[in-house]
């Protein structure tokens, strides 16, 4: 009797491209446990992408910048070992691009960015993307973030029938000069191109380029997005026209969404390496507290003291964006005003400017004490975050924001401007025993962007967090819970899966 043999269709893959990642998981090969770092909230999602999707029996792959000495010293090994670690491992679903310009390089955004973007979205183009693309049939989705995965790789991608979405992170944008794109058929391209000058040269803008090819495009939380609808910021350089302009028409055609980032899983004090005391929202939070922050207070350099109220800065010294100069007017006359607080501020610089790192060092210095700045390092960082009462921020804008849902997941209130993605997601506290129907909120919000705003507001979280240890108690445990819930990882995962299974013309991809 005659039988046929049939093949499984292939099934459609999904290629996350990003220029860094967080801790990859295992399963996408050997190879991952070597390519991690702490990276913010795009890395951090990149990693939960992948470990949820492949949870999921979806196909997935990962492309990002070789970062070679920096995976190098996190993991502890030399050139030779590296050496045999990329010769003999297979790269799997993790694609590496190399390169000489970036090999040396702490970030994706160090050296020259444009050098590193252009670097990658032409080896993105000319090799990866039909390679992976080929594995699967041609079946394949692009998931690009930022927009150094933006400009010609999602151009080659819409030019090519390949469905995109693209998550926005910010709104930050480079202009890539036409004549860097070598080895790059662009002609071919400049109908997917959006085009712009910078100090005269014809140049391409990756974000608004991304926008404009996306089937979707994500933005990581709503308030963000509709405050680019609505035209906020114009009196400043934040939202470019042509990202602005791009943004208008997806949403005017139905292609925006909004997927609010969650934290990975790592992100938990119940597991965290970095504790001196690990806890959760069932154990005794203010006693576990205490013994993290005396850990901190001894490696800081603060006044050791358990019963300090904490009001921990653990974002990037950036004045374009973070406020630091409002936190530096602010932070010595307001600790010597309330005797009980301490003010920590962990954080690097941004790029090559120490203006900051000088001026809190010299703050601190002469607190006496109270006052602690510290450059950014992850054991220390999430050290800070278990041992806070009061995670702070003052931003001026902030497309999602991650500080605040890691500082009450860690048990602490969070303070920050009302923008953004921290009006999503700080709710003004309410309680009880002050007469309203139930306690609600997990923090507290200021509207101005000065001095006067950001005292304001952590003057309302001193005096939640000068009430009798057992309302602390209550309120910490509902928050630590009620973060868990709304923030859930598994459910951030099942949102971009039915975006992909919408790109993939509603067919399931598992």
């Amino acid at each position: 009797m005659p039988f046929e043999i049939l093949e499984r269709p292939a099934k459609t893959a999904v290629l996350l491209i990003a220029p860094e990642t967080g801790r990859l998981p295992e399963d996408m090969g050997t190879l991952a446990r070597f390519i991690s770092g702490k990276s913010g909230g795009l890395g951090e999602v990149v990693a939960a992408l992948c470990e949820g999707l492949i949870e999921r029996g979806i196909e997935c792959h990962v492309a990002t910048l070789n970062l070679k000495r920096r995976f190098q010293k996190e993991c502890n090994l030399d050139e030779q070992q590296w050496r045999e670690i990329r010769y003999r491992i297979p790269t799997a679903k993790i694609h590496l691009i190399s390169s000489s310009i970036f090999a040396d390089l702490t970030s994706a955004y160090a050296g020259d960015p444009l050098l590193n973007a252009v670097e990658f979205q032409r080896q993105m183009v000319n090799t990866v993307i039909k390679m992976v693309r080929a594995q699967h049939g041609g079946r394949l989705i692009l998931h690009s973030h930022d927009w150094m995965a933006g400009g010609a790789i999602t151009a080659y991608a819409k030019s090519r029938g390949c469905p995109v979405l693209h998550t926005v992170h910010n709104v930050h944008t480079g202009h890539i000069p036409l004549e860097m794109y070598l080895g790059v058929d662009i002609e071919k391209l400049s109908p997917y191109l959006y085009f712009s000058q910078d100090h005269g040269r014809p140049c391409i803008d990756c974000q608004a380029t991304a926008i404009k090819n996306a089937s979707l495009i994500n933005f990581v939380g709503y308030q963000f997005l509709q405050e680019i609808l609505d035209d906020y910021f114009l009196d400043r350089p934040i939202i470019p026209p042509g990202i602005r302009r791009e943004v208008k028409e997806k949403f005017y055609h139905g292609s925006t969404l909004s997927i609010i980032n969650a934290p990975s899983s790592g992100m938990y004090p119940e597991k965290c390496p970095h504790l001196v005391r690990n806890y959760g929202s069932d154990d005794d939070v203010l006693d576990a507290k205490k013994e993290n922050l005396l850990a901190f207070q001894k490696q800081t350099g603060l006044i050791e003291n358990p019963d300090a109220v904490l009001l921990y800065w653990p974002s990037r010294l950036d004045p374009a964006q973070k406020g630091v100069e409002i936190l530096e007017d602010i932070a010595l006359k307001f600790v010597i005003e309330h005797g009980d607080v301490q003010i920590a501020v962990v954080g690097d610089g941004v790029g090559r400017d120490l203006t900051h790192e000088d001026t809190l060092g010299r703050i601190a210095w002469v607190s006496g004490g109270k006052i602690t700045y510290q450059r950014f390092s992850e054991s220390l960082s999430m050290l800070g975050y278990a041992a806070a009462s009061d995670v702070f921020g003052a931003s001026l804008y902030e497309p999602c924001g991650q500080i605040d849902q890691v500082g009450n997941i860690f048990g602490a209130t969070t303070t920050n401007r009302d923008t953004g993605g921290y009006h999503d997601k700080i709710k003004e506290m309410v309680l009880q025993e002050d007469g309203t129907p139930r306690d609600e909120g997990n923090g507290f919000l200021f509207r101005d962007y000065d001095s006067g705003g950001l005292w304001h507001g952590l003057e309302k979280s001193v005096r939640f967090h000068r009430r009798p240890p057992e309302a602390r108690e209550r309120q910490m445990k509902r928050i630590m819970k009620e973060t868990r819930e709304r923030y859930n990882l598994q459910s951030m995962i099942d949102q971009y899966v039915h975006v992909y299974e919408r790109l993939n013309g509603g067919t399931p991809l598992a």
